[in-house]
């Protein structure tokens, strides 16, 4: 590694820590904003903070070069258990430093991939203030609401801000923790409700009922047999998944009554070249067919729609999916990012995304061909004590600055 990059330690602890105090909750993610916002301000460079709370900067450069585009998301998943926490005499949100590693709720999930690539957006402009001619666009992005897996801030970016800046990325680096590797794909995801319907009845004469809960039993079963069908594979993407995550009954232990509704949550792992719309028929069939052969089966399926207010107090209606998506490593920009990783010494591996990105927007949504790099270990995310190797964050902000040099043409051995 460039010893260069090592000076940035010590203020890039400063950031994330004051990153991690802030405590960015989804909806809760204006302390970590303010940050970049205060970063551009000092660099002097174009920015916005949009309607969403979503923050953006901009170095544009030549006409005729490629827009890149880095991305990460600012808000963090809640503390969880305490007790693990306490155990490994930490607190959540107060960030410490040991044995050359940040501990805080965030560190990974990932304050650090979207920390990184502000520090190489700011090498980048350095090496712009020296006269270097940038050929093509700089866009650096941070984004709200992505945990609750619905792309809130993601969706507005690109469906909005980017257009009203009349920004149009060739590329997209996210910053969510892979090991070192180069993500190229992610399974899909959809959250599906199914709402079976009975008859209610006082519990001391159910026969004068319907059960819900017993008219969803053979629903439940399906779910948990895939459908009674193989799982579907890919050879990038892996398996298909499917599996129940909440049941909720109603009127439920408070009374004494037949529950005539009984909800259904199902968690729906699904790999290209199924679409959400297939997932939610696959389903539907099968209530179709329940139907067609009880007169008392009454059934509904549909996906989970949420609304999200952000910190700005922007409201959105969205749906709780992350669409499948696959990066054609064949793209020149997929291609340049594995050579300048490889030129200073990494050895990144592709792989594939087992949980969901906004990476379902950015490529899943807009086509727009995106991998993500990171040098945190994902296997820490939403873990009590979760962490991330100092040493290993300058290498991934000398990573990413490396990246973008190459793909821009610029001198990476100047820096420094």
């Amino acid at each position: 590694m460039k010893d260069y990059f090592n000076q940035f330690k010590d203020e890039w602890v400063e950031k994330m820590s004051r990153a991690i105090s802030s405590m960015p909750l989804s909806e809760q993610e204006k302390g970590v904003a303010d940050i970049f916002v205060e970063g551009f301000e000092e660099l002097g460079v174009e920015h916005y903070r949009d309607k969403a709370g979503n923050v953006i900067g901009i170095l544009r450069g030549e006409e005729g070069g490629p827009t890149i585009m880095t991305n990460g998301h600012m808000d963090v998943v809640p503390a969880g258990n305490m007790d693990a926490w306490h155990a490994l005499d930490l607190e959540p949100f107060t960030p410490v430093v040991r044995d050359g590693k940040l501990y805080g709720r965030g560190t990974v999930d990932m304050l650090q991939g979207v920390m990184c690539p502000f520090f190489a957006f700011r090498e980048i402009k350095k090496l712009v203030d020296n006269g270097a001619k940038l050929k093509g666009n700089l866009v650096f992005t941070a984004v709200v609401n992505e945990e609750p897996a619905e792309s809130m801030g993601a969706l507005y970016l690109c469906d909005t801000t980017l257009q009203e800046l009349n920004i149009k990325p060739d590329f997209v680096i996210l910053g969510e923790p892979t090991n070192g590797y180069v993500l190229t794909a992610q399974r899909g995801k959809v959250e599906i409700v199914v709402d079976v319907y009975g008859k209610v009845a006082h519990s001391s004469a159910p026969w004068q009922g319907i059960s819900a809960v017993e008219k969803a039993r053979p629903v439940m079963d399906a779910i948990i047999n895939n459908m009674y069908k193989k799982r579907m594979t890919h050879d990038v993407l892996g398996f298909s998944a499917m599996t129940i995550t909440d049941i909720e009954v109603t009127p439920g232990r408070m009374y004494s009554c037949v529950p005539d509704h009984c909800s259904i949550t199902v968690d729906r792992r699904y790999v290209l070249p199924t679409t959400i719309e297939e997932t939610i028929q696959e389903i539907q069939d099968f209530l179709d067919f329940l139907s067609a052969n009880d007169p008392d089966f009454k059934a509904e399926v549909h996906q989970r729609i949420n609304t999200r207010t952000g910190y700005t107090g922007y409201a959105m209606e969205v749906a709780k999916q992350h669409p499948a998506w696959l990066t054609d490593t064949s793209c020149e920009y997929v291609k340049k990012t594995f050579d300048a990783l490889r030129k200073i010494g990494q050895d990144p591996k592709e792989g594939c995304f087992v949980a969901g990105t906004d990476g379902s927007i950015t490529m899943g949504k807009y086509g727009i061909p995106t991998v993500s790099y990171s040098m945190a270990d994902g296997n820490m995310a939403h873990q009590p004590g979760e962490f991330c190797v100092i040493d290993d964050e300058m290498k991934e902000i000398e990573g990413y600055t490396a990246i973008l040099c190459d793909i821009f043409g610029l001198d990476f051995d100047s820096i420094g």
